[in-house]
């Protein structure tokens, strides 16, 4: 019953109820005192007897049929994606057909006042007959409008704040990713069979090592970084799982003119991490992972083959939705997936500085 009464929040974006319970009543009132609309009509035609029922009637209509058109023309063309065809066609609209509905609640007000036995008044010079008609339409349309992004305005300011607390997590379990102790244990492990072997080669890996935690360390206040930076950073990660896995694993970084491309910090690192941790990395099944930069998408594209343990590592919780979450607090791009049975890709929007 009444389902025009029914609050409509998601296009609407807030319940309008007791806007229209205060609004109606009020704009009722003020308009005939605004635009003295009965100016020349017989004396015994009371305020409250006459113009201010005419003037409910009036605004009424025009409150419920232009709320039903706001709600359709964002049903269709959504709150932001074509925001300007939606208002032109809006206000079209409402110019159009003001003038009918303004007819059409005449001859209902004339009908009902009639009934109370209300004589008719003398018509308004043709001025005010044109104000009486668009200032309410356009004045209901505008405070839709302005209550609308308000709400979105709000709702954007509570989304970036939880986005922002989200990305000091993030980082913090980033950080927390970095030192896990099942790196550290594989990286010492790696350097105790390096040391009675060849020392050369055990303090190459140590000071590689020492750099990556000394940069993983470094970044964790820095928001982005340049994608050169983050390159650079990725190399040193590869060379260490190089150490361990040897030929069993392929990373091929192509990254040329990087110039302006910022990225969040350790991104590449986490990706390339992931990789390995859920895949079979062996001489008779080797990990490919390619890293390129499409700079025409301005997207760095990691990729790699699939083919899954039998007993994946559970996730450490700094996973692919996080990185998600972070590119959210930069851009409204997304970060693109792609995956079948032979391939898994991520395609990382930058952020031109």
């Amino acid at each position: 019953m009444f389902r025009i009464l029914r609050p409509c929040i998601e296009h609407l974006g807030f319940d309008d109820r007791r806007l229209m319970l205060i609004g109606i009543p009020l704009m009722s009132l003020l308009f005939p005192v605004l635009l003295d609309l009965n100016a020349g009509a017989e004396k015994e035609l009371g305020f409250f007897t006459h113009q201010v029922p005419e003037s409910m009637i009036f605004v009424t209509g025009f409150w419920f049929c232009y709320r039903w058109l706001i709600i359709g023309l964002r049903k269709k063309y959504g709150p932001t994606e074509d925001i300007n065809r939606r208002i032109t066609k809006l206000v079209l609209v409402v110019l159009v057909s003001a003038p009918i509905l303004k007819q059409v609640f005449e001859f209902v007000a004339f009908v009902l006042l009639a009934i109370c036995d209300i004589h008719d008044h003398a018509m308004p010079d043709p001025l005010r007959l044109m104000v009486s008609i668009y200032l309410p339409s356009f004045l209901i349309l505008a405070i839709y409008e302005a209550a609308y992004y308000a709400a979105h305005y709000k709702q954007a300011i509570i989304d970036r704040q939880r986005i922002e607390t989200q990305h000091v997590n993030i980082e913090l379990s980033n950080l927390r990713n970095q030192i896990n102790p099942h790196f550290l244990f594989n990286s010492l492990n790696t350097l105790m069979n390096l040391i009675p072997t060849d020392q050369e080669r055990a303090m190459n890996y140590l000071s590689k090592l020492s750099k990556f935690y000394r940069y993983a360390v470094g970044v964790k206040e820095e928001k982005l970084i340049p994608l050169s930076k983050e390159i650079e950073f990725a190399n040193l990660f590869v060379d260490l799982l190089h150490e361990r896995f040897r030929d069993a694993l392929d990373v091929k970084i192509i990254v040329d003119n990087e110039q302006g491309h910022m990225i969040p910090p350790l991104s590449l690192q986490l990706l390339i991490e992931n990789a390995v941790k859920h895949n079979v990395v062996s001489k008779d099944a080797p990990l490919s992972i390619e890293i390129v930069l499409d700079a025409e998408e301005g997207e760095i594209v990691i990729s790699n083959n699939i083919q899954r343990k039998l007993n994946s590592v559970e996730s450490s919780g700094m996973g692919l939705s996080n990185i998600k979450e972070r590119f959210k607090y930069f851009t409204s791009r997304p970060v693109k997936v792609v995956q079948n049975i032979e391939l898994f890709q991520v395609a990382l929007p930058t952020i031109m500085a």
